[in-house]
């Protein structure tokens, strides 16, 4: 059967825009920053048209914006957006974490100490933050609903996003925020275990609320409250974790 002549420049576009996703999650373009097809094309070795469908891919996924005038560049973060992404992220993980407390098993319990170990010793904040989404995805898929998880993947390229954007912020209270994660993905992971839906729900939608309070543009920055969560002591300093699609926390 001959090869429809359009399918190798959809994957070459899809290729492109992996790439353009990860440099624009880890700061390589700069959000705010202009992305002209005929450079991206020089830089890729590719033709315009890939190019353009890689933006489109990236518009949807919310990661870059076309301007009226006709350029694209890559998507700025405002307090507004990072407030509704964590909303989305309430609304989705808290029904997720629901229904995989009632699948939960062992299996499951040691992928996610092994994930938590692995975001300990994460030696970026980019690393750490992949290794934080891909636990979230996890958890996830556990639910085992199908259309949650697709509606989750539609914007968790957003939620990564928003989480290295924090932490590239944070530098200067980067420990503190690496250990209030790690003590969330805790307590999440204790609600899992023991099996109580109702229970990790409402520990994944208090971790996942409390997060909005380390945005830098929040004038007040994390309340006591929240400081006060972080009860059980976290190392936050190791060697590089080098992150795999398949086993993210591998080293």
């Amino acid at each position: 059967m001959a090869r429809c002549p359009s399918e190798p420049r959809r994957n070459l576009a899809h290729e492109i825009a992996s790439k353009m996703r990860r440099g624009i999650i880890s700061g390589t373009f700069k959000p705010g920053e202009a992305l002209a097809e005929p450079a991206l094309a020089g830089r890729f070795g590719v033709s315009r048209a890939p190019v353009r469908e890689a933006m489109i891919e990236l518009e949807r996924a919310g990661l870059v914006q076309f301007e009226i005038t006709g350029r694209t560049r890559v998507r700025m973060l405002e307090e507004k957006d990072v407030v509704e992404i964590v909303e989305a992220r309430i609304a989705l993980e808290s029904m997720g974490a629901r229904l995989a407390a009632v699948r939960w098993t062992d299996e499951d319990t040691r992928w996610i100490e092994r994930s938590i170990t692995a975001q300990q010793k994460a030696a970026s904040g980019v690393k750490f933050s992949a290794l934080d989404i891909a636990m979230h995805e996890y958890i996830m898929n556990r639910g085992g609903n199908d259309r949650l998880f697709t509606l989750w993947q539609f914007v968790r390229w957003q939620f990564e996003m928003a989480l290295t954007h924090i932490h590239s912020l944070q530098e200067t209270q980067a420990p503190d925020l690496r250990c209030f994660s790690v003590t969330g993905h805790r307590k999440v992971l204790k609600a899992l275990v023991e099996r109580q839906p109702e229970m990790a729900a409402k520990v994944m939608s208090r971790h996942i609320k409390d997060s909005i309070e380390w945005y830098p543009g929040k004038r007040r920055g994390p309340s006591r409250q929240s400081r006060a969560r972080i009860a059980l002591p976290c190392k936050t300093r190791g060697h590089a974790v080098p992150v795999n699609v398949l086993n993210p926390f591998s080293q």
